[in-house]
């Protein structure tokens, strides 16, 4: 099955490279930097990260790249990450398919770069102001689900995670691992251009941690 879904990850990447460039509907890339690389309620590393992306759409097919990179030379490579995605939106539920990849130690892939990866197959959609986000790891046997809804200006994100074959989430059990209220907003540099900053405190009672985590788009 992981093979199954890592070849159709592959064929659909290929498909974005030779569809003609009028016949793809959107394109865009930026990055964003983070004083520390937060998901799901764990930490990964310390110290800021730079994260770039970019994506292509096609119709209701959209896929892209999504990596994370500590700026703190002294950090062992193996700590980077490198995600290929690909989702379809049906309208009201959207599926994304998502290859996790991590470099070796040195920086490098094995044999099968960036697409030997962890598999997710994540399903999201929206019930009024809730949106709704259910990812499940095929190997790992890991799920995941969230919530998030505004409350005000802040946005509020609860996530339980339950692990199967390995100590992912809950270490190895299931619980409440994501408890996160962020906010943003725009800081004028000059007349034309706004830079958007964000910021986010996020617990983990599962693990009893807590974060606190600022970060700027370009």
């Amino acid at each position: 099955m992981k093979t199954l879904i890592k070849y159709n990850l592959f064929l659909v990447s290929l498909i974005f490279c030779f569809t003609p460039a009028q016949e793809v509907k959107s394109q865009d890339f930026g990055a964003d930097f983070v004083s520390s690389y937060v998901w799901r309620g764990t930490q990964f590393g310390t110290g800021p990260n730079v994260q770039p992306w970019m994506e292509l759409g096609a119709g209701n097919l959209t896929g892209g790249i999504w990596g994370s990179f500590a700026l703190d030379a002294t950090r062992n490579a193996s700590d980077n990450e490198l995600d290929l995605w690909v989702s379809y939106d049906f309208g009201p539920l959207a599926l994304t398919v998502t290859n996790y990849s991590f470099p070796n130690a040195d920086g490098t892939y094995s044999a099968g770069g960036v697409f030997d990866g962890d598999i997710e197959v994540s399903g999201s959609t929206s019930l009024g102001p809730i949106d709704l986000m259910v990812g499940y790891f095929t190997d790992l046997e890991a799920l995941y689900v969230e919530a998030g809804f505004p409350v005000g200006p802040v946005g509020v994100a609860v996530g339980f995670g339950s692990d199967g074959a390995g100590a992912f989430y809950a270490g190895g059990e299931s619980g409440l691992v994501n408890v996160s209220f962020s906010g943003e907003k725009d800081i004028k540099i000059t007349e034309d251009y706004s830079l958007p900053v964000h910021g986010s405190f996020i617990y983990n009672p599962d693990a009893d941690a807590a974060f606190f985590v600022f970060g700027f788009s370009l």
